[in-house]
């Protein structure tokens, strides 16, 4: 069937105080069915740009993405919107959970704009609180939840319609130490129950060795050479590669 996703030689640049900055610079890479794949880079170095580009969020400068074959940019903006909501879910740093709504009304939130009767998908619904540990909290509002309760509703909402792949920027940047190992351990425990495929960018060594596979983004290259995977991938192989890099 091929990759999941595809990205050739994606190019971003901005403009800042009338300059171009080049941000991304032919950046190529894909993502399997089924695997967890990390990109590391510090702050700044354009890991939510490439994200937003493979996502179809943001349009490159240059360069294509193949979602299940695709070419994003080759569909009108509608048709992509829909593409991104059959195809893909979404895990942010911030949760982004509306306030007003409960656990469940945050869950059916993506059903809902799919324009889905969530009534077709109560038992995915009720399996995925479940599995989570949310079925007690169905009922809370975000502002009664802990940080690392607010990411695994943000993670089961991702999961709701059920998504070949899941983005997750900086998902354990506003967590605790502990919550985020537990939200680490989660995204591993989702790829092997239920064989999605996951695309994660971190500044966090710790996080990024969870992947399968991680990618080094770096002067707005991603050098193929520099990936780790395989057995033993831990944060100190990470760590290593840095030093390496020099990031």
């Amino acid at each position: 069937m091929g990759p999941i996703l595809l990205a050739e030689n994606l190019k971003k640049t901005f403009s800042q105080g009338g300059e171009a900055v080049p941000v991304l610079k032919e950046v190529s890479l894909q993502v399997e069915e089924g695997e967890f794949v990390t990109v590391m880079g510090p702050s700044g170095s354009g890991k939510s740009t490439l994200l937003h580009c493979l996502s179809g969020l943001d349009r490159p400068d240059e360069g294509k993405v193949l979602l299940r074959g695709r070419d994003l940019f080759a569909l009108s903006e509608k048709d992509r919107t829909l593409e991104r909501r059959r195809r893909l879910g979404f895990v942010f740093q911030f949760f982004n959970l509306l306030p007003d709504l409960t656990v469940k009304e945050n869950l059916l939130l993506p059903l809902l704009i799919a324009g889905e009767r969530p009534e077709a998908h109560k038992e995915r619904m009720e399996w995925l609180l479940e599995t989570l540990g949310l079925a007690p909290l169905r009922a809370r509002l975000p502002h009664a939840l802990s940080g690392g309760e607010m990411q695994k509703v943000s993670i089961a909402r991702a999961l709701v319609m059920e998504p070949d792949l899941v983005f997750a920027d900086e998902p354990t940047g506003n967590l605790s130490s502990k919550a985020g190992e537990e939200t680490m351990a989660l995204f591993r425990e989702v790829r092997d129950r239920f064989h999605t495929a996951l695309l994660l960018v971190t500044h966090n060594p710790r996080d990024a060795a969870w992947g399968d596979r991680v990618l080094f983004l770096k002067d707005g290259i991603l050098a193929p050479q520099a990936a780790l995977k395989g057995p033993g991938l831990d944060a100190a192989r990470v760590f290593s590669r840095l030093e390496e890099l020099e990031i």
